[in-house]
């Protein structure tokens, strides 16, 4: 039966995540609208590449050039001591062109607007923003987009999509935090690594026993499956299959999470919710295409999916424990990526990022394109012109006959 779509006043933003230039790129030849990223200090990913103030320039000025946005994201929870040294940092980057700045914290707003007075402030969901009160009142202080907290109903998120007086961002994708909008105070206290500085030791993915008070030095084991007990760990959030009812509460963007991911995973994720996007604005987003969505996010490497709380209702619980895939789930290898043309072998040339072997079965995933798949039949080393049965991670190889492919194409191979 074919899903009767209701027609949105407008279709939203596309955002998505990038942890350095290179995967910023892709998600923008994917079919991102706006590209979010971390540089050198301040954000919530420091142990990802992140950029450099060179490369934040080169982002911005790319994206510009393609007529996409890119946004910095400064939302760390800042100490006292730190403050000079954020002064400094955001008189570093004054002069760089970014479309918005995405915080939480209204004292680091306010420096922001006294170094940078025409930015554009974006309000993380670090915020924990969750009514429209909360929304018009960052509004007031100068904001101009909020991204609601992810522990909201799809109810609410319409009800403050139509109350607010600025625009509305949610998160439809991408690793979940068991605490409340990723305040999380268990990585410090466990490992040292503090997650509100962008240091999280994803403590909550780790295995727990419990003690009893009188029994100090004993332990004892709560096993859910042989592996253990796995109280904490998430699942990871996916819309995809409901993303014309998200599109329908009037939010301005839709988000991704994931600025510790590869370009595999950024491209493929963006490339979904991209073809999602036209056809829910075209009126064509039905069962089998959303079935056909689903499949190829399945190929991308990833947890449990759930829709988290925004179709869990007030009497119903979410599914949120990922107690029995602790691990990710890996269904296909992301073998490499298209680099060029031969016309001597009539196909694709592909730099190796995992070991490829003559009769996989290979995926390639195009830009604005439908995925192709086929069997490996015959292919050449790039460099010695010899046709070979492996190629190893870092060699380059030709697909014989295969035929044009487009730069930046990905390829996986079914395990």
């Amino acid at each position: 039966m074919v899903l009767q779509y209701r027609y949105s006043k407008k279709i939203p933003e596309l955002c998505v995540p990038a942890g350095n230039l290179k995967i910023l790129q892709y998600a923008l030849e994917y079919g991102a609208d706006a590209v979010y990223a971390g540089g050198s200090r301040f954000n919530l990913r420091t142990l990802g590449d992140n950029f450099t103030i060179k490369e934040l320039q080169a982002a911005a000025d790319y994206a510009h050039s393609i007529k996409k946005k890119f946004y910095l994201t400064l939302n760390a929870i800042i100490s006292e001591n730190e403050l000079e040294d954020f002064k400094a940092y955001i008189d570093e980057i004054k002069n760089i062109e970014f479309d918005a700045v995405i915080i939480s914290d209204p004292g680091i707003m306010q420096i922001i607007k006294e170094i940078i007075p025409d930015m554009r402030i974006h309000i993380s969901t670090q915020a924990s923003v969750s009514n429209h009160e909360t929304v018009n009142f960052w509004g007031a202080l100068g904001a101009s987009r909020v991204n609601v907290a992810r522990e909201l109903s799809l109810k609410e998120v319409a009800q403050i999509c139509k109350k607010s007086n600025i625009e509305i961002e949610v998160f439809v994708h991408g690793a979940l935090c068991i605490s409340y909008s990723g305040r999380c105070m268990l990585s410090k206290y466990l490992s040292g690594r503090d997650a509100n500085k962008g240091e999280c030791s994803h403590t909550c993915r780790w295995k727990y026993y419990l003690m009893e008070e009188k029994r100090p030095n004993t332990f004892f084991p709560v096993d859910q499956d042989k592996r253990g007990t796995y109280i904490y760990n998430s699942r990871d959030l996916c819309l995809i299959d409901k993303l014309d009812m998200v599109v329908n509460t009037g939010a301005d963007s839709i988000k991704i999470e994931g600025r510790m991911k590869s370009e595999n995973y950024v491209s493929t994720v963006t490339w979904v919710y991209r073809a999602a996007l036209d056809l829910i604005k075209n009126g064509e987003f039905n069962r089998q295409k959303k079935s056909a969505l689903l499949k190829e996010l399945d190929k991308t490497t990833h947890r449990t999916f759930t829709s988290g709380f925004m179709f869990s209702g007030s009497r119903k619980s979410p599914e949120l424990a990922d107690n029995d895939n602790v691990g990710y789930i890996k269904k296909y290898r992301f073998s490499g990526s298209v680099k060029g043309f031969s016309e001597e072998y009539n196909g694709p040339v592909i730099l190796a990022r995992n070991q490829v072997r003559v009769n996989d079965i290979l995926d390639i995933l195009q830009p604005g394109k439908d995925p192709v798949k086929f069997k490996l039949e015959k292919m050449v080393n790039a460099r010695s012109r010899q046709f070979v049965e492996v190629c190893n991670t870092n060699e380059e190889f030709i697909i014989c006959g295969l035929g044009k492919i487009d730069k930046m194409s990905l390829v996986k191979t079914k395990l």
